[in-house]
This record gives structure tokens, sequence and C-alpha cells, in this order.
């Protein structure tokens, strides 16, 4: 057998082994689909502070960044308020782009409840919140820390388009005065991917 029948065979064995490796690495570079969440920025907003939140996000290692801080409710966080979050997108050209996801819904404690899922009790725990179901009682509440991997499992859409947002998420009354305000810039980047630039 010469050398070039050798080197032959090989190319056509690289060929192939390439060609059918292709499928477990096809990374597509679609506009929406299934999505991670690279948390950013989170600050408070202006507000009556009736719901205090003074968070943070710490990065704890290179690969763990943790939420910590406090939120203070000086009355109970019930049912008979209003959940008011507004999502803008980053626009291509540049600025915030209001009213990417628009959720605004009664009976805020439940409802929240609800959106949130498994971070709901994630969170409560973090916190030190023994009351996990509504209202949640007047008080000072301090994180010991919370991986902010463990606030990904929300009872939100699983695929969405990629794209860098921030979530303004408001409690009003019935006067529709804004009594606790809280903002979470973020990311949707692809599984594969580590972050947007």
């Amino acid at each position: 057998m010469s050398i070039k029948t050798i080197m032959m065979k090989v190319f056509v064995l690289i060929a192939f082994l390439s060609l059918s490796n292709s499928k477990s690495n096809y990374m597509p570079n679609l506009p929406l689909g299934e999505y991670r969440i690279v948390f950013e920025k989170i600050y408070s907003c202006e507000s009556t502070n009736l719901f205090q939140i003074n968070v943070y996000f710490n990065k704890k290692t290179l690969s763990i960044t943790e939420l910590k801080g406090n939120f203070t409710n000086t009355i109970p966080f019930d049912d008979t308020f209003t959940l008011d979050a507004n999502t803008a997108s980053w626009d291509s050209i540049g600025g915030w782009k209001p009213n990417s996801v628009v959720y605004i819904t009664k009976n805020a404690c439940s409802n929240l409840k609800k959106v949130l899922g498994n971070v709901w009790n994630t969170l409560f725990k973090s916190f030190n919140v023994s009351n996990t179901s509504c209202p949640i009682p007047v008080g000072t509440y301090i994180s010991t820390g919370v991986d902010l991997k463990e606030l990904e499992d929300l009872n939100i859409p699983k695929e969405y388009f990629y794209g860098k947002y921030k979530l303004t998420a408001k409690i009003k009354n019935v006067k529709n005065e804004v009594l606790g305000c809280v903002v979470i810039e973020h990311s949707l980047v692809r599984p594969w991917e580590t972050l947007i630039d």
C-alpha cells in the first residue's frame, strides 16, 4: 500500500468523523431560542420606600456571583397591591426601548409567587423568611447570599429573543403610587455563550 493511498484513507476518515460530529456541535446563530440568563446589575428605583429593596450582586469566585443584601417591608406585602413589571430591550442603535415584555397584575404577592416558581422558595430561604406564603409580614430580611444560577428556574417562557434587557418591577397601591421598585439589568444568551457584547 502506497503512502498516497494511506494518506487518502486518513483524509477520508477525518472528513467522515468531522461531518458525523458536526450535528452535536451545531450552534445556530438564530435571533431567538433557549437561553441562559446573565445578571449584570440590580438597583432600587424611585418609590415611597414602604418596600425597601437594598440588594446587590457579589462576585464570590470567578464562576460564582451571589445576590446579597436586604429588603424591608414597613407594611405587609399582600394581594392588595399591583405588580407592574416592564422589560425594556437594548436597541440596535443604542438606548433602552420599553415594553419588550409588560406584565401588570393585581394580587401582587400571589402572582409574583407564581412567576418566580421555584425561585420564590430559594429567595425566601436565602433571606431567612420563615413564612413562604402570602402575605410577607413586616420586617427586615437579610440574605446570606444565593448563587445567581439558582435564580434562573422561573415560570417564564424558556425561549425568547437574545439580547440585553432591563426589567423594572414596581409595587403599586390602589392610588397607583409606587411603594417599592427594583431594576434588574440582564442579558439572555445562547446556552453555549458566555456574554453578549
